[in-house]
């Protein structure tokens, strides 16, 4: 009897999810895992521990992970620890397995992670495989190496649109089952969080599979509107104006491969225009800070970030950095902004710019502090987008303009003419 740890991670879901086909396929038995932890990646300026609305999407998906695999005959070991590569050690060696594998990661926390757990695997002579199952593509499909990755994303684009190909997505495997007794496993219960929500959220949804689905269907399929997501986009009210799949994709519930392969679908049976490709070209964006993060590593984390000058010495004035965080800096376009994010979890692309803009440019405060703070409570949270949008938006990033100021009272105009954003959140 062969029985392998398959280690959960950002990739919640069981449909085209190549670890969790790997390891169905090739051992008798398969322990799902998943390892609650507290890992932030600027811990000088955060917090500890989550916000309570992106903690709450991960317990929603976690529910209805475990629920799939239950369905299946199968369970989620949900353990607590603050040092996953010794846990997951401590349970091969608990339960005889011979393997354990996982989703590759991109930022550099976790890619330490990896590396530190393959070399600790290897004195006890487990195999450890890390698959790639978060991009669009695979490293091998890339026309070029990842030292030559580009560094303006148009020239990223521009190669990759011509020169490679989405994969299909994989079948989910036959799940075989598995009961945590049988091997003296005990897991823990998943936290009960409140699921009180604020009625003016653009994020109704719950986390999970599921759910994540009900939305794909709701954005394609039921309402049509992402034929007018070119035009919506830069919306700031409700739910129809962009796609509100990125939480979905943070937590992998579903795949960037599924929802380009929905949207082919949706293009050929319905309409193709300008708006369905722009949802293509958000996933181009999406990828390319993966693969950004993955090239630089610690850099990202950083003040100087991508860029090889040192940039301005930015302080902490932390009464400034608190009027920022609870939406009282005087500006009420940022200001109703950041109420949205601590009173839902949730942000609009168009106000994730200006606040961040405001925060680096107007306030002069070092932006690490600012992506430190999203980390927390952004229930879209990817440490590859957070950090590469951040380091965009303070000009330490992949972009050949270095200060991107924005001016938020014309900003406030342009984007929320009438001010019902505003009025919603003031």
């Amino acid at each position: 009897m062969s029985t392998c740890i398959l280690w959960f991670r950002n990739n919640l879901r069981l449909g085209d999810n190549m670890p969790v086909a790997e390891a169905y396929a090739q051992f008798d038995t398969v322990i799902p895992v998943f390892i609650l932890s507290d890992s932030q990646h600027s811990s000088k300026w955060a917090e500890p521990g989550m916000g309570p609305h992106r903690a709450r999407f991960l317990v929603e998906s976690l529910e209805d992970l475990k629920q799939g695999l239950r369905n299946a005959s199968s369970d989620l070991l949900i353990i607590p620890s603050e040092d996953p590569v010794k846990t997951l050690l401590e349970i091969a060696n608990q339960t005889n397995s011979c393997a354990i594998y996982g989703p590759k990661e991109f930022a550099f926390n976790e890619v330490r992670q990896e590396s530190e757990l393959v070399s600790k695997a290897k004195q006890e002579r487990l195999e450890v495989k890390f698959y790639t199952e978060r991009t669009l593509y695979l490293q091998s499909d890339l026309p070029f190496g990842l030292d030559d990755l580009p560094e303006v994303f148009s020239r990223f684009r521009g190669k990759v649109e011509k020169r490679s190909r989405v994969q299909p997505p994989i079948e989910e495997p036959e799940i075989t089952s598995f009961d945590p007794l049988d091997f003296n496993l005990e897991g823990s219960e998943i936290p009960v969080l409140s699921d009180s929500k604020d009625s003016r959220s653009a994020v109704p949804f719950k986390g999970g599979t599921t759910a994540a689905w009900k939305e794909v269907d709701y954005y394609l399929w039921e309402s049509e509107a992402v034929l007018e997501y070119k035009l919506t986009r830069n919306g700031m009210v409700g739910r129809k104006y962009s796609s509100k799949l990125s939480a979905f994709l943070s937590l992998g519930c579903l795949s960037a491969r599924q929802i380009y392969d929905e949207l082919k679908r949706f293009e050929e049976e319905v309409e193709s225009n300008e708006s369905t490709y722009w949802l293509f070209f958000e996933l181009l964006w999406r990828e390319y800070f993966q693969w950004i993060a993955l090239k630089h590593g610690k850099d990202l984390f950083t003040a100087h970030g991508l860029q090889p000058e040192k940039p301005l010495k930015q302080g902490f004035n932390a009464r400034a950095f608190e009027k920022w965080t609870s939406g009282n800096t005087g500006d009420r376009f940022v200001d109703a902004n950041m109420k949205e994010l601590v009173a839902t979890g949730f942000m609009s692309n168009r106000g994730r710019q200006n606040v961040a803009s405001y925060l680096v440019h107007d306030m002069g405060i070092d932006w690490r502090a600012g992506a430190a703070f999203f980390e927390k409570h952004l229930i879209d949270y990817d440490p590859s987008s957070n950090y590469g949008n951040w380091l965009y938006n303070a000009g330490r990033g992949n972009d050949p303009r270095p200060f991107r100021k924005f001016n938020t009272k014309m900003q406030a105009e342009r984007y929320d003419s009438k001010g019902e954003f505003v009025e919603t959140w003031t």
